[in-house]
């Protein structure tokens, strides 16, 4: 049973409870539990008197049995509304936690764990896990129950008690073997469903690959190996749950007829009266009810186990190259950037190499070099997804990790070549952002893509599919660009903003960045010639070091490898 206290102790450290809801959900159940008791002593009561033909006993005791029965039912009403309430807030709860910590973690993270375990957890376990309280506490209720018919039974008839609590302690071990075995084929189940719904979502993401190469047949014979490994978990797992269920129970049962063989023999000796008979015979069936429930409901938790589990890992998910960040709530940021002496290696491959080098605040910096030379690198640092190797990074003379979360996600933003944009209207997207319409407005007049919006049937009020790929490329981008402003960042990055847009799109960006300039610090990284050109300082990357730093002037006559970058 230590087991269960283990589970228990886990899940409240994922902190969806609220103490008011999960103290009306225990007494609730708890008087549910306990008011069903006294029917056999009512019942028994109600036979002997009427036997005896003293009514007016009889009568008084069927009244007190109505009562019983009317608080039963009342009090069983009360614990279904305090289950609902409690699931309620323990689901929302959960999903907020899940978001949450999956949005504060570094890029290492999503490389760890995979998309469809966070969707499964997500979509099924924070589903299943809502319900563990209303499970805790019928089983812990149901074992009270169980224990004070116990010891009402060993009071009337110890003979049959002892049969009775023998049996029962030799079932709830046997039970609580098999159901270790149980979720430890459960969880490997699970983790052949992640897989499936991995490759389910690679399926979405390549499908015109797929019909282009005909890959359908190949890829059904993966998903087979997976389902054939998800099946053998499955049986393994059913072995288990069909002893706990179909054989285990049988010893209840001997434990009862055994016990009905000793009540015949107490009445053949004139032990036992037609009372007694129903009171001893009242309270082994209540204990088979108990019993029952209790299995049921510890069953369960048993299974939520492996539920906890998964939300767990993601909550508390731990890497030894976690950031941890400060409390500096500064928000008067001017944007004046410096990197200092950084040196970053990503998976034993020297990424940046000791780069040193000073952005200033309004003004306009390109970021160019080959692909691979480490220019997405500089923003990822400057994002914090990474932790560095060495060096600092200051934004105006402060260290990056020391500012607080919610002060550095609102300073520094990123617009990327392929910007995501939701399933839902465009004023809500933007809304994700800063929901004052007037704002949204300004800043997609900035960009120049109202008068698109508004040309739309329902103006912002148009619903995007998700990714936005009803829409242009260049609509998307500015889309993107104008979510980008509302944040209200002094510093902001753009990743290749350009380079899938058509010429007149393009050109209009760059106006836009130009424009950007004269309130932000705008830092871009490109490979066209044209963004080069008009950046008031460049810098040049080449496998990890900076080998040029100035003016496009300066550097298109003195720095050879800016020069191949302008074929």
């Amino acid at each position: 049973m230590i087991r269960y206290f283990k589970i228990y102790k886990k899940y409240l450290k994922l902190h969806a409870n609220d103490k008011k809801l999960l103290f009306a959900l225990f007494f609730s159940a708890f008087l549910r539990s306990t008011t069903v008791l006294g029917i056999p002593i009512f019942a028994s009561k109600i036979v002997e008197y009427a036997t005896i033909q003293d009514f007016n006993n009889a009568f008084l005791n069927v009244f007190y049995l109505s009562i019983n029965y009317l608080i039963y039912n009342i009090v069983y009403h009360w614990n279904y509304v305090a289950y609902r309430n409690n699931s309620n807030y323990v689901y929302t709860k959960l999903q907020e936690n899940v978001i949450e910590s999956v949005v504060k973690y570094d890029e290492n993270f999503t490389k760890k764990v995979s998309k469809s375990y966070l969707i499964n957890t997500v979509a099924n376990d924070t589903f299943e896990v809502c319900m563990f309280d209303d499970r805790m506490v019928d089983a812990v209720t149901h074992f009270i129950s169980l224990i004070i018919s116990l010891i009402i039974l060993l009071n009337y008839n110890i003979y049959i008690g002892i049969i009775v609590l023998l049996f029962n302690i030799l079932y709830l071990y046997l039970l609580d073997k098999g159901q270790k075995k149980r979720d430890y084929y459960l969880n490997g189940q699970r983790k052949q469903q992640d897989k499936i719904v991995e490759m389910f979502t690679q399926i979405l993401d390549g499908n015109k690959e797929i019909k282009s190469f005909s890959m359908s047949d190949k890829l059904n014979d993966y998903l087979n190996l997976y389902k054939k490994e998800w099946r053998k978990q499955y049986f393994l797992k059913r072995k288990y749950w069909d002893i706990n269920e179909c054989i285990l129970p049988i010893l209840i049962i001997v434990a009862k007829i055994t016990s009905y063989v000793i009540v015949i023999f107490e009445i053949l000796k004139g032990n036992m009266n037609v009372g007694m008979l129903i009171l001893v015979v009242g309270y082994i069936d209540r204990i088979e009810t108990e019993n029952t429930e209790f299995f049921k409901r510890i069953n369960k938790m048993s299974a939520s186990s492996v539920r906890i589990d998964r939300l767990y890992n993601v909550m508390y998910y731990n890497n030894k190259n976690m950031l941890s960040f400060g409390n500096n709530i500064t928000d008067d940021i001017f944007g004046n950037v410096s990197f200092e002496n950084v040196s970053f290696t990503y998976e034993n491959k020297l990424i940046l190499n000791n780069i040193s080098f000073d952005i200033h605040a309004n003004s306009l910096t390109a970021i160019v070099g080959k692909s691979g030379s480490g220019k997405s690198t500089i923003f990822r640092l400057l994002l914090r997804l990474y932790k560095l190797d060495k060096g600092n990074i200051y934004i105006d003379g402060i260290n990056i990790y020391e500012y607080s979360n919610k002060i550095y996600s609102s300073n520094v933003s990123i617009t990327t070549q392929k910007p995501f944009i939701f399933n839902m209207s465009i004023k809500e997207n933007l809304s994700l952002i800063d929901s004052n319409h007037e704002h949204q407005v300004e800043a997609c007049k900035r960009v120049g893509i109202h008068n698109f919006i508004m040309s739309l049937p329902k103006g912002y009020n148009t619903i995007l599919k998700e990714d936005a790929v009803d829409i242009s490329g260049g609509q998307k981008q500015l889309i993107a660009l104008a979510r980008t402003l509302l944040s209200k960042s002094e510093i902001l990055l753009f990743d290749e903003v350009t380079a899938s847009l058509d010429p007149n799109t393009a050109k209009h960006v760059m106006n836009v960045l130009k424009n950007l300039k004269k309130d932000h610090t705008v830092i871009m990284i490109t490979h066209k010639p044209k963004l080069m050109k008009m950046a008031d300082n460049i810098l040049v990357i080449d496998h990890g070091k900076i080998v040029g730093n100035g003016k496009h002037k300066e550097l298109i006559k003195n720095n050879k490898y800016y020069k191949l970058l302008q074929k």
